[in-house]
């Protein structure tokens, strides 16, 4: 004998499908020349909206609600974020600052105003030398962005009002008990607000509604996201992401396009590997919903996954006999500072 309550949600689920499919959006792939980039949804083509609303119209059991402790990312899992090998990385370089001036910003400041004044008079040679080829030191910084979206379904019920002069309701063959709610005032007492009930008196305020306890809502949850983290895994900043990369960027095919005149070249890998970094950006976006009946979709996009290599300029210095290393930061032209330089640990 068929179930009834599963012919029901079939029924509800299909009508939902006509209903959601002017809702549904794909994602557009992200430009590769810029680095800031803003969300971007655009109407899906008829392949992707025949998909949902093909899998939102199929036959999907019924199950009881799932509590809070218990929520989890069940349904069809779609988009491009639930597999590494799915998303294609960009790989960019940020263009140093030239040698020339890097060693110049490494000399003075390790040169102190006593050393200039003894220049002065004795005008002697400064005793501050470069010794040796500066390295340019490529860092990564892993930056990911995109959105979880997914459609589900869950009970309701709604209250409904209706005119004082309503005595009874009829909703698609079934009568709806009506329930009177009286006004409560906070300064005059219950016993006298229903006393004069009785009597006839502030009949007016009095409210009549119903209650519809078997609805079945089609509902969505979509929350964009953002992550940055260096390629050790320590989180960073957009602000610091913004002054990290705020030169020039240049797109990288190959090793050769890291190279740098007048220096040696260090490109040091990211430790953190691209499948534990989608594991982070999944717990940054994804919000299931608290209550449900039915995940019907669980949608998961990456918009943009890049590998950005940000220059730190070794200038090996020795002063008298005293050899020493001065890190500028290739990208704004100063010395490298030691919270730039925890976040590279």
């Amino acid at each position: 004998m068929p179930d009834s309550g599963n012919n029901e949600l079939d029924d509800s689920i299909a009508n939902f499908a006509q209903a959601g499919d002017g809702h549904a959006w794909s994602t557009q792939a992200a430009s590769p020349n810029d680095l800031d980039q803003t969300k971007d949804h655009t109407p899906p083509d008829d392949a992707t909206s025949v998909a949902l609303e093909a899998y939102l119209a199929s036959r999907l059991q019924q199950i009881g609600e799932v509590s809070h402790e218990k929520k989890e990312s069940v349904g069809l899992k779609t988009g491009n974020g639930w597999d590494p090998n799915q998303i294609v990385e960009q790989v960019f370089k940020i263009e140093p600052i030239s040698i020339k001036r890097a060693v110049e910003i490494a000399i003075s400041a390790n040169t102190t105003w006593r050393d200039q004044l003894s220049k002065s008079f004795r005008r002697q040679k400064r005793d501050l030398e470069l010794v040796g080829t500066p390295t340019v030191e490529f860092v990564p910084i892993w930056k990911v962005r995109g959105f979880h979206e997914c459609y589900y379904i869950r009970n309701s019920s709604y209250k409904v009002n209706v005119k004082n002069d309503v005595v009874a309701v009829d909703m698609e063959g079934q009568s709806r008990d009506l329930i009177l709610e009286r006004k409560r005032s906070r300064f005059i007492p219950a016993a006298i607000i229903d006393r004069l009930h009785r009597l006839g008196s502030f009949l007016s305020d009095d409210s009549k509604y119903f209650v519809i306890t078997d609805a079945l809502e089609l509902a969505t949850k979509s929350t964009d996201g953002e992550l940055v983290v260096s390629g050790s895994g320590h989180k960073i900043s957009l602000d610091d992401e913004a002054e990290l990369t705020s030169w020039r960027s240049k797109r990288v095919f190959d090793e050769a396009d890291l190279k740098v005149r007048g220096a040696q070249v260090r490109i040091r890998e990211p430790t953190l590997s691209k499948e534990a970094l989608l594991t982070q950006f999944r717990e940054v976006v994804i919000r299931m919903p608290e209550r449900f009946k039915q995940i019907l979709s669980n949608k998961l996009q990456i918009l943009e996954l890049k590998r950005i290599y940000v220059p730190l300029i070794r200038i090996p210095l020795q002063k008298g006999l005293v050899p020493r290393e001065t890190i500028v930061n290739g990208t704004r032209g100063e010395l490298a500072n030691a919270r730039l330089l925890n976040l590279f640990e």
